[in-house]
């Protein structure tokens, strides 16, 4: 009876050890080292300074979400309209190219379902697109027709710490596909990249 009460005292007294340090890397929780990147959870947390404090942000990439609408009965004659390819909008979606960076410059994505014409959308902030943290935007490039690769100069000081840059659609975002049809709604915005400069 002895050996099961002392082994029951054990068992507790290791759960009350144990617990902090699975709650160590959690996002919200604090941390020591800007920079650190870490996996928890299905999570990825990055070591930012938050109000002067180093806090775990997350900053795993948001998955698309696929809503199935409930099935229905219609017993009037329907008729569908199907429209030609060339004459529907494209599905644009902004996204980043990394959660992290070690550089000022860094870049982000328009990825379309339809060939687009990049050089349609300003390098000029404001117009078609808007930063936080972002002084300018260097250049607009086409690796390929349904990818435009944006690249943006960071606000970001050399002095270890971390800060979120963040580029979003501007109210007047407009972006025109190879047919000629204009876009101006950009999923997926605002996009948000951690940059951490090491002091020199």
């Amino acid at each position: 009876m002895k050996t099961l009460r002392y082994f029951a005292v054990v068992l507790v007294f290791s759960g009350f050890v144990a617990s902090p340090a699975l709650a160590t890397n959690k996002e919200g929780a604090k941390c020591t080292t800007a920079g650190r990147v870490v996996n928890s959870s299905g999570k990825r947390l990055v070591c930012a300074r938050v109000a002067k404090t180093l806090k775990w942000i997350n900053i795993t990439a948001p998955s698309a979400t696929t809503t199935t609408a409930a099935p229905t009965t219609t017993v009037a004659t329907t008729t569908t309209t199907t429209i030609p390819l060339s004459k529907r909008k494209p599905v644009v979606t902004l996204m980043r190219s990394y959660g992290t960076a070690y550089r000022s410059s860094v870049s982000y994505i328009v990825e379309s379902d339809k060939p687009v014409d990049c050089f349609t959308l300003s390098r000029e902030l404001g117009e078609d697109f808007v930063g936080t943290r972002i002084s300018r935007i260097d250049s607009i490039g086409q690796p390929e027709p349904h990818l435009c690769v944006v690249e943006v100069q960071a606000i970001a000081l050399a002095d270890g710490d971390t800060r979120e840059i963040i580029l979003a659609a501007a109210s007047t975002f407009s972006i025109v596909d190879r047919d000629g049809n204009i876009q101006t709604t950009l999923l997926g915005s605002p996009q948000s990249i951690w940059v951490t400069r090491p002091v020199p």
